[in-house]
């Protein structure tokens, strides 16, 4: 399976991001082949035709669609005639930039166990957007002593008006940042959905009681925490499924299920559909 790696010496200098339009992108990148990148990206498709799967959710494309990805997610598409910007940073960049290692998890468009990552918005909504794009790519071609206060805050403005765009999008409600349990609850998560299933699992692990973690979640993401465990474990399943020949025992095994059985009736219960007809459904698309 392919991976794109953060080019970090484009510009020798250190930023940590890019931002460039979608027709610099290589063609390669737009195959419809299985690949994972090692870095965030925001695709923000002003215009495009394809298709695309972001671990595990489909989606054909229309004008003003906005999608994202984290690193390791497992992605195929098939895109073209695309026209808009393409932004990606590593891993560390909300740490070294924005001085908050758990600010990417308050974006709700990159680690969602429920929702897609992509979704749509209006012209004049992107339009606006573009606007502080257009003046990133400039800071960043004309660097200088000053540009990363420049480009810090244009992207701050960018990230949050997508994440309250994103909110709306599918009716999350979007609290408040006063509480980081949450954020440290999502990343948690995603370092451990493969071995812990249970809303007791990460209780323990954060040292609080099951129902204050249930209580925060909820008011944070509208879902119960078992709710967002067992729909992120769905995805995992899915691109286990969809992206490997694994038999179901094995994947079974891989996810910590006591018995292949066990797994084939939280994956029906889930999505309706039982994991061998779900992996043959996947094929055709």
């Amino acid at each position: 399976m392919r991976k794109f790696k953060f080019d970090e010496r484009k510009y020798g200098y250190d930023l940590a991001m890019d931002l460039h339009p979608l027709d610099d992108i290589s063609a390669d990148y737009f195959e419809h082949q299985l690949h994972t990148i090692d870095f965030f990206e925001i695709m923000f498709l002003k215009n495009s035709a394809g298709h695309i799967n972001i671990n595990g959710f489909n989606t054909v494309l229309k004008p003003y669609t906005i999608l994202c990805s984290s690193p390791n997610q497992r992605k195929t598409n098939t895109i073209s005639e695309a026209e808009g910007y393409h932004l990606v940073f590593k891993d560390d960049f909300f740490v070294d930039f924005f001085l908050d290692k758990l600010f990417v998890y308050k974006l709700h468009f990159f680690y969602s166990a429920i929702h897609p990552q992509f979704f749509q918005i209006e012209q004049n909504e992107y339009n606006i957007i573009a606007d502080s794009l257009e003046l990133i790519t400039k800071e960043i071609e004309n660097f200088r002593d000053d540009s990363r206060h420049i480009i810090r805050s244009l992207l701050y403005f960018v990230l949050t008006t997508l994440n309250r765009q994103y909110s709306d999008f599918y009716q999350i409600g979007l609290s408040s940042y006063t509480d980081s349990i949450v954020y440290i609850f999502k990343d948690l998560l995603e370092k451990n959905i493969r071995t812990l299933h249970l809303v007791n699992d990460y209780a323990n692990l954060l040292n609080i009681e099951r129902n204050t973690l249930n209580r925060l979640v909820k008011k944070q993401f509208g879902a119960t925490t078992k709710e967002i465990i067992q729909h992120r474990l769905l995805i995992e399943i899915k691109n286990e499924l969809a992206f490997t020949t694994k038999s179901v025992s094995k994947i079974a095994y891989d996810l910590n299920f006591s018995e292949p059985n066990n797994l084939s009736r939280f994956f029906q219960r889930l999505s309706g559909i039982s994991p061998l007809d779900y992996r043959l459904n996947s094929k055709m698309i």
